[in-house]
């Protein structure tokens, strides 16, 4: 019992950490429907497989004629002789191989398999996605739990400074309109606090949708991640991004949409044979005046020679829809380069502005630390302490936002060169 507490406390003590949350995510309802999207693929890949194969079909029919089958003969006078019974039954074991299709079935074959390939490419792109507005998520939990943190201590420190501001205001040392000051900014750090309050439950509601689960809390992380090299990062994106992989498989796919339209150009060729019996019982011994057994094997073929140049245009459009792919491709790549470029762009700033609110919160720590010592002995009023107060606790919060933002953009970074670069460079090392 005591192995399950020890387990079971640190989760409710301090919530899920950035890869369990990241881990639940594969179980999320987006990514289970698309796992059924990509089994359907796959069985439907193994449907056109079956194409390749004989295709062998038995038959049993039954009927009765209202009149005996007869024939007349003029000899020279008309006479008519029976050649069959009214009871006529056959039975049937047919085997069809479609010996040629002028490359359709092939084609079809190929164009399913890329199918079932671009489906584990989309689930994999989703599940990045996912990755993408959970990091996002996460960050702000932890950005909120940071100003929470400094607002608490803006709060502590307000109550302090206005207990002192109280015994002046008591002693007749103070007048009025500094006391109401401080109880003003009492106020709105207390309404601060609330506010980041509601926004952390907000984005904690928001994860626990996303992941398909209860997110209680989330644990602070340590950012150790590594900045990824920006050419090294834009090849990696260009090779491996799903997305770009699964635009590929599209381009592959209009390729076969060609050739299954010039297949029209082929004839069709099948081969066919059957065992084949028919009687006037289920026995299917004869019915006494043709023979029992009608079993063949042969060939088919079958060759539109016209329709309207439908054929031409169905290649022509395949051929456009190509074209289509093939710079839709071509377009997208650039917008991934972009996007890395703005990632690494947005990462510059923020280093910046951390190095920045780094420098401040030092600055506001001593001001404050100077503006509490004479507000002490009566050389600052409680106004300019309660601005000081609050303006450090604004600063310090400030300071864990971009602190935490650093590190989503970092995972960000990794996430826009794709979902196993990821998996290999944040989640292995988090």
């Amino acid at each position: 019992m005591k192995k399950w507490i020890s387990l079971i406390l640190p989760t409710l003590m301090w919530g899920q950490t950035y890869n369990e949350v990241i881990e639940s995510l594969n179980t999320s309802l987006s990514v289970q429907s698309a796992q059924q999207i990509q089994k359907a693929a796959y069985e439907n890949s193994k449907i056109t497989e079956g194409k390749n194969y004989p295709s062998i079909d038995a038959t049993l029919s039954f009927i009765r004629f209202k009149e005996t089958p007869s024939v007349t003969f003029y000899s020279p006078t008309p006479q008519t002789a029976p050649m069959g019974t009214k009871n006529h039954t056959e039975g049937a074991i047919t085997i069809t191989y479609p010996l040629f299709s002028g490359f359709a079935i092939g084609a079809a074959n190929e164009k399913a398999t890329i199918e079932y390939e671009k489906a584990g490419l989309a689930l994999s792109d989703l599940k990045r996605n996912l990755y993408l507005n959970a990091t996002q998520l996460y960050g702000n939990i932890i950005s909120q739990d940071s100003m929470i943190q400094a607002h608490t201590e803006a709060k502590k420190a307000m109550e302090d400074a206005y207990a002192k501001a109280k015994g002046f205001y008591d002693h007749g040392l103070l007048a009025p309109a500094e006391l109401y000051a401080i109880e003003a900014k009492q106020h709105s750090v207390e309404a601060q606090l609330s506010q980041a309050k509601n926004r952390k439950k907000q984005a904690l509601n928001q994860l626990s949708y996303l992941t398909h689960s209860d997110i209680k809390d989330a644990t602070p992380f340590t950012d150790t991640l590594a900045i990824p090299e920006h050419n090294d990062l834009v090849t990696i994106a260009l090779i491996k991004r799903e997305d770009l992989k699964a635009l590929a498989k599209g381009l592959d796919l209009a390729l076969g949409d060609i050739t299954l339209a010039k297949s029209q150009y082929y004839p069709n060729i099948a081969l066919v044979g059957a065992v084949k019996h028919q009687g006037n019982t289920l026995e299917l011994n004869g019915d006494g005046y043709s023979n029992a057994n009608k079993s063949y094997a042969g060939a088919t073929a079958s060759w539109n020679l016209f329709n309207g140049l439908s054929d031409s245009h169905a290649v022509q459009a395949a051929q456009a829809q190509k074209l289509s792919a093939q710079l839709t491709y071509e377009d997208y790549k650039n917008k991934v380069t972009m996007e890395i470029d703005n990632a690494y762009e947005e990462l510059n700033t923020l280093e910046s502005m951390l190095h920045s609110a780094q420098m401040e919160v030092k600055a506001a720590q001593e001001y404050t630390n100077l503006t509490r010592g004479r507000f002490d002995n009566k050389l600052a009023s409680a106004d300019e302490l309660s601005r000081a107060i609050a303006d450090l606790s604004s600063i310090k919060a400030k300071e864990a936002i971009l602190k935490s933002d650093l590190f989503t953009q970092k995972a960000t970074l990794w996430l826009l060169g794709g979902l196993k670069v990821y998996e290999e460079k944040v989640l292995k090392k988090n």
